[in-house]
């Protein structure tokens, strides 16, 4: 292969692709001209906006709301699904959107954004479709998705497939449908994640020196940082409940609230609940959904279980240290119950 970048040409017989992905506008009539920020450039600012409008919830809206809401700006978070996090079972985002609305941020979701315009003083107002009032505010954050850095690198010139949004398609092993061109990361729909694209490399290189590493079976697993956090690793209760209805599969559910946690308590950190799902024909855990204090490190518990392939008896049976989160994981396990 050759590899061009300006004047500069380098030869190789293997050509490995992690561009990233990098922040979309949606199609909102004067959203462009009102040039908003993204997660990159919001970075650039040197003092907190008096208003700030965050188009989109999720993992970057979300998280950038809490941030900017201490540091003593106003926050709107419109958000066109019914729930804030909408990958996230309802009640999970309910919980995110009661936390928010203690923090003294509004949040309005089923929205449907009508256009976009600056009024003098630097006002921005967001028009919403319906009788709904507009919002008005100082800045806006778009945070409603991003696209593949795929396009401009000549692909097509070597025959890389390309989906329609410009992801590669890739197998199993992350190949493209080019022999010697890998494709890693964001730009491969197999997870958009730092820890994803770092496992990819993993993958790779252990194929090249002699390993046989895939990416087929990798669990839906990653973290959103509001405080407390939000971690999930498998299957949620809404795709368990699509499963059953699919494929006649049987499930264990159980939830505890953090509120009954005793570390929580301590921490004074109560807000949130820890829901494991186990397949029940398996035994093996599926799934685990967590927000409260420490999640993200502790979801990880339940996703080495299951990569060990491990039955939800071996944690429920286990010794757990006083005082911890995770010690009510044998509590949480002894109540699962069929799910319906």
């Amino acid at each position: 292969f050759v590899v061009r970048v300006g004047d500069a040409t380098w030869h190789a017989a293997r050509v490995y692709l992690n561009t990233g992905t990098r922040p979309v506008l949606p199609p909102i009539p004067g959203l462009a001209e009102v040039a908003p920020l993204t997660n990159e450039s919001i970075l650039d600012l040197t003092e907190a906006p008096r208003h700030l409008v965050i188009i989109g919830g999720s993992y970057i809206g979300l998280e950038y709301a809490q941030i900017f809401r201490r540091l003593g700006s106003e926050v709107t978070v419109l958000e066109t699904s019914p729930a804030i996090a909408a990958r996230e079972d309802r009640d999970v985002s309910d919980r995110l959107a009661a936390m928010f609305a203690d923090e003294g941020i509004a949040v309005r979701a089923g929205v449907h954004i009508a256009r976009v315009a600056r009024l003098p003083d630097d006002v921005v107002q967001v028009t919403l479709a319906g009788d709904t009032p507009p919002v008005t505010g100082t800045a806006i954050l778009v945070a409603a998705g991003r696209a593949p850095n795929t396009d401009g690198l000549g692909l097509e010139t070597v025959g890389v497939t390309l989906d329609a949004q410009g992801y590669a398609l890739v197998d199993d092993r992350l190949a493209t449908t080019v022999p010697g061109i890998w494709a890693l990361g964001d730009i491969n729909r197999r997870g958009a994640f730092t820890h994803t694209a770092w496992q990819d490399h993993e993958i790779v290189l252990a194929n090249h020196t002699g390993g046989d590493r895939t990416a087929a079976g990798r669990v839906t697993t990653y973290a959103m940082y509001t405080d407390p956090p939000l971690g999930r690793i498998g299957m949620t209760v809404a795709d368990a409940r699509a499963a059953m209805a699919r494929e006649g599969r049987r499930f264990l559910v159980a939830t505890h609230e953090m509120a009954r946690v005793s570390r929580a308590k301590e921490e004074g950190e109560t807000i949130g609940a820890i829901t494991v799902l186990v397949d029940a024909e398996t035994e093996r855990f599926v799934g685990i959904t967590m927000l409260g204090i420490g999640a993200d490190e502790i979801v990880q518990v339940i996703g080495a279980q299951m990569a060990a392939g491990a039955r939800y008896q071996v944690l429920r049976d286990a010794l757990p240290v006083h005082p911890t989160v995770t010690e009510f994981f044998p509590t949480i396990l002894g109540r699962l119950a069929p799910l319906v």
